[in-house]
């Protein structure tokens, strides 16, 4: 009754809903308590001891990488050092560990320089140490590079940058190469670094503001801190002067709207004026360019490597023609293997006498022609006492003489070669560091005028294509009061100058 009554009036009765209410409450009670003891938060030692784990756990990952990125720096013997002014970027030495070897370099040989035609590197530079203790890298059996690399003291190559700079302005404007006549040109030394310094006439078929705007834009693109400066004179001729770091290294006399190039000069008895050797490094590849050197009207030496495949071949054209012809010994540069290869038959820093001594005796072997040697790379093994005097002292023993290409301003051949009584020669200038027709003209009208002055030249060049073509442009051009001559023909002056 009671429960249709309520339902009838649709309120329930203080009875029902004081049970419903209890019911209800002691029904939920259970269920609440085990979704509170379910859900339990954890107490602060089980967060403390978490945060411990997940440290423990950072701080082990930490170390792992910091040991990783150590093992592939640099060892301290071969960590990099800022150089303030100096050295191109190169990359360091081996970092293969081995154990120390008796032999080593008594001073770091500077990097081997690239030579190519693009702009100069900014000069933040860094240079790598070379550990003097470091074991010698496993000779290369595969085919090395087949060009020189070679390097430079800093201001030496500014020079020939500012070189390049102004062959670059010649060819903007279309002047005729004869209108450039070199004048002078001395060698000089500062803070023990040599480099040229020139005097050019130059023949413009144009007012002078022409030319000093395309030098001024080449000397900006291609020179690091080079001043271009009017010294004095008004229309009609003009003297510039060029100046790196506050040093004058060219000067130039513009003469403006010549009517034609500068006459040639009158040949000369032969074998009264200077005398210029022109060596081509690298040969043994390509038997039509031996065939082309050796077809020219002067006299060409060839300089072989060994192990290529037609060094022998090579060496056969270039005797048969009546030139003289060198072994182009591979020897170990200073960032060997990373940027350059000398390739099989090379000689390393920390190689025993006797490897060395097999390996040269195997190379001789194959360019029996051979009057003497020169160095392919080297910037490292030329600097090492020890090992070129094992060289030099086999050379003797055979009547042989060494020409030092001078791929690095460490070498020690001449000393070495003075202790020991061996004839000896060194390279004056690189034809080619622009692989450019005009630039290696104008490095040898360089080398005429420097023939000029001292005596007598030796420039090396590189079997480039273009190497072959300015050579056979200079043939016809070239400076006739000039002797160019076999490299052989230098040996009895030097030495009686020497003795």
């Amino acid at each position: 009754m009671t429960g249709k009554t309520a339902k009838k009036s649709g309120k329930p009765s203080r009875s029902s809903a004081t049970t419903t209410k209890s019911g209800g409450k002691s029904g939920a009670k259970p269920r609440k308590t085990a979704a509170k003891t379910s859900r339990k938060r954890p107490s602060p030692k089980v967060f403390s001891k978490l945060w411990v784990m997940l440290i423990a756990v950072a701080t082990g990952l930490t170390a792992i990488t910091l040991v990783w990125a150590l093992s592939l720096a640099p060892a301290d013997p071969l960590s990099t050092d800022i150089a303030t002014l100096d050295k191109p970027v190169s990359a360091p030495a081996s970092t293969s560990a081995a154990p120390p070897v008796s032999r080593s370099a008594t001073r770091p040989a500077q990097p081997d320089r690239v030579a190519g035609l693009t702009a100069p590197a900014p000069t933040n530079h860094v240079r790598a140490r070379i550990a003097p203790d470091a074991a010698p890298p496993a000779p290369s059996s595969r085919k090395g590079l087949v060009y020189e690399i070679f390097d430079a003291e800093l201001l030496e190559q500014q020079v020939k940058e500012v070189d390049l700079a102004l062959v670059q302005s010649i060819m903007e404007l279309n002047l005729d190469p004869r209108s450039v006549r070199h004048l002078d040109i001395q060698m000089k030394t500062r803070n023990g670094q040599k480099y040229h310094t020139q005097s050019l006439a130059i023949g413009l078929d144009q007012d002078a503001r022409s030319f000093e705007q395309a030098l001024r834009r080449n000397l900006k693109l291609w020179v690091h801190n080079a001043e271009l400066r009017k010294i004095n004179g008004g229309p009609g001729k003009q003297e510039w002067r060029i100046s790196l770091l506050n040093l004058p290294t060219h000067t130039l006399f513009l003469e403006e709207h010549a009517r034609k190039p500068f006459p040639p000069p009158s040949p000369v008895q032969p074998g009264t004026g200077p005398r210029l050797v022109v060596v081509i490094d690298d040969l043994g590849e390509n038997v039509h360019q031996a065939q082309e050197l050796a077809a020219l009207s002067f006299p060409v030496t060839f300089a072989v490597l060994p192990n290529i495949s037609k060094s022998r071949e090579v060496a056969r054209i270039g005797a048969a023609a009546g030139r003289d012809v060198l072994l182009h010994q591979p020897m170990e540069p200073l960032d060997y293997p990373h940027r350059a290869d000398p390739g099989p038959g090379a000689l390393f820093v920390g190689m025993e006498d006797e490897e060395i001594l097999k390996i040269l005796r195997n190379n001789l072997a194959q360019v029996p022609q051979a009057i003497g040697i020169n160095n392919h790379m080297g910037s490292r093994f030329t600097a090492d006492e020890s090992g070129m005097s094992t060289v030099l002292q086999e050379l003797k023993r055979r009547d042989l003489f060494f020409l030092d290409s001078l791929t690095t301003g460490d070498s020690v051949a001449d000393e070495q070669a003075r202790i020991i009584g061996l004839e000896h020669l060194r390279r004056h200038i690189f034809l080619d560091n622009i692989p450019n027709v005009q630039a290696i003209l104008f490095q040898l009208r360089k080398a005429e005028q420097l023939a000029h002055s001292q005596g007598q030249v030796i420039a090396i060049g590189h079997p480039y294509p273009e190497t072959l073509e300015a050579l056979k442009l200079w043939e016809r051009e070239r400076d006739q009061r000039i002797n160019v001559v076999s490299l052989g023909s230098l040996l009895s002056r030097q030495s009686l100058a020497e003795r």
